[in-house]
């Protein structure tokens, strides 16, 4: 009877990427400092003087390991998006005066990524 051995590089090779898998996977910021990063982004006209505004004005927040699903698409980094609403008092602005849109975060260094919301600057 024949036993196939095998390869102690591909057993290495193996374990080192579930390692790297794991710690990526780990190294994704929190959704409360995700929060406070977006917060902090968005902090102004016409989302929010202030940062109580600017958080009420997030009405969802999604960890996406695989890229922003709404915001943009095209990117496969893990990103914090985050579903924005804001209310403006001129009507005749954005949709009615409402803004509906999305932005995306990177997952590990709070960077912008990407949004469909307008003046992001």
């Amino acid at each position: 009877m024949s036993r196939s051995k095998i390869n102690p590089y591909v057993v290495a090779a193996f374990a080192l990427l579930l390692v790297l898998s794991s710690a990526a996977a780990v190294s994704s910021m929190s959704e409360q400092r995700a929060r406070s990063k977006a917060v902090a982004f968005l902090k102004g006209d016409p989302y929010g003087q202030t940062d109580a505004q600017v958080a009420r004005a997030i009405k969802d927040a999604r960890l996406r390991p695989q890229g922003p699903a709404k915001a943009c698409t095209g990117l496969a980094a893990p990103a914090w998006e985050f579903h924005v609403v804001v209310t403006t008092v001129d009507k005749d602005q954005f949709d009615h005066g409402v803004i509906d849109g999305y932005l995306a975060l990177d997952a590990r260094s709070g960077e912008f990524l990407c949004g469909n919301l307008p003046l992001l600057d």
